[in-house]
Parts: C-alpha cells; sequence; structure tokens
C-alpha cells in the first residue's frame, strides 16, 4: 500500500496535466510506473521543465544563504576590517600572507581605493598554504583585537613584503615593531575566540565556493582570483 501513496502525488499531478482522473488505489505498482514513464516519454517536456524548476530553486535558495551570509560577515566585529562602517561599497577579500597573487593585486586595490573613498574594506584572513600562513592569520586576528589602528599596518607590511613568511621570530619582530608585546599577542592568537574567527571565515568561503586566494566578494558579486586591472575591480562595484 505504500507505494500507491508514494505514487498519489504523482498521479495526480498527470492529472492535472491532462491525463484525466486517476487513483493509485486501483492500480499495482508496475502499472503506475508503466503509466509514468510512458508519459514521460510522451511527454519529455516535462522533464526539463522540472529540472528548470529545480534549478530555479536552488539558485533562489543559495542566493539566499548567500545575502545571510554577507550579513553576518558584515555584522562580526571579529573580521578586521577599514574604511567607514557605513559605507556605499564594501570589499571582502580572502587572502593569504604568502599569496604572491594576492600581492600582485593588492597595488591595484589600493588604487581602487584612492578612486572610492566610500569603501569599507574587510579582511577575511583565509590561510591555505603553510602552517606558517596559519600562524600570521592568527596573529592578525589577535592584534585586531587588541589594537585595531595596529591591524592595518601588520596587514599592509606582510602583503607588500617581496620575502616568504616562513617563521614565528618573524611575526614577533613584526609585532614588536608595531608597539605591542609580543607574549601577549601570541598567547591571544592561540586562544579559542581567534580560532574560532578562523572556522566562520573557512565556513564564509565554502559558502561563497572560495577555495583559492586571492577572492573578493565587491558589493555582493564574486570575483576570483586576482584581478588584472583596476578597472576590472571598479566593474564590480555598484554605482
Amino acid at each position: 500500500m505504500k507505494f500507491k501513496k508514494l505514487y498519489a502525488g504523482l498521479l495526480v499531478g498527470l492529472a492535472s496535466l491532462g491525463m484525466g482522473q486517476v487513483n493509485a488505489e486501483e492500480f499495482t505498482k508496475a502499472q503506475i510506473e508503466t503509466i509514468i514513464h510512458d508519459y514521460i516519454i510522451n511527454n519529455p517536456d516535462v522533464l526539463i521543465e522540472a529540472q528548470d524548476k529545480i534549478t530555479q530553486r536552488l539558485a533562489e535558495k543559495a542566493k539566499v544563504e548567500k545575502n545571510k551570509a554577507l550579513l553576518d560577515i558584515y555584522a562580526d566585529k571579529a573580521i578586521p576590517r577599514s574604511g567607514p562602517a557605513n559605507a556605499k561599497h564594501k570589499i571582502i577579500e580572502f587572502f593569504d600572507y604568502n599569496c604572491g597573487y594576492c600581492k600582485k593585486a593588492r597595488p591595484l586595490i589600493l588604487k581602487t581605493l584612492e578612486n572610492y573613498k566610500d569603501v569599507e574594506y574587510l579582511y577575511l584572513e583565509f590561510p591555505i598554504l603553510s602552517e606558517i600562513s596559519t600562524q600570521a592569520a592568527q596573529v592578525g586576528i589577535a592584534i585586531y583585537a587588541t589594537d585595531k589602528s595596529k591591524y592595518k599596518e601588520y596587514n599592509d607590511t606582510l602583503m607588500t613584503r617581496n620575502e616568504r613568511l616562513t617563521n614565528e621570530i618573524q611575526l614577533q619582530s613584526l609585532v614588536e615593531n608595531l608597539g605591542l608585546n609580543w607574549s601577549e599577542i601570541k598567547k591571544l592568537s592561540q586562544g579559542p575566540q581567534v580560532a574560532q574567527t578562523i572556522l566562520k571565515i573557512r565556513s564564509f568561503a565554502k559558502k561563497f565556493n572560495v577555495n583559492g586566494t586571492p577572492a573578493f566578494i565587491i558589493d555582493g558579486e564574486t570575483l576570483h582570483g586576482a584581478p588584472t586591472s583596476k578597472t576590472i575591480i571598479e566593474s564590480y562595484l555598484k554605482k
């Protein structure tokens, strides 16, 4: 009896498409399958229509989830940022401090920010290349939690250096040059709050299909990879 109930909805649907009144209780499983099979064979557009509706619903669901994720990113005060909070434009960057492409993109970003003053820039620490990348990201988030005014200098220094970051001593030197206490920053960087922030950033990356660096979300639109000109970046900024 269960299979008849299972197919009852399908039969009602077929009836609404012009097959006349049907009753699941009057058919065997084999008969029901034959009816559905024959109808689909004779009306293949039904499958296309169904697939289109499924695709549309999935796209709408993904859009809703991405919009919610964007609001979550904007609202998360643990995520480093610069610029006015009520800015017209918002640029999100997923980056790794040892990513060469991220560093190549940075001058273009800076030129864009010179032209567009009304931008809030959000730095999503997304270490994927090495263990020291992870430590640098942890330290960055810890610095932002300790002294927001020092974060941008930390980020700019690492993103404009020609040499790869290879060890903790380099991080310690940079943190101390910023006038911060290395022992305190290191302890905070290894704590649960920083770990939770990085986990959330990784979850945001999944929602936007970001699996490499750099990646940008510019006024809600995703740009994967390093842009080759500031014109490309500016084309994503909504008027």
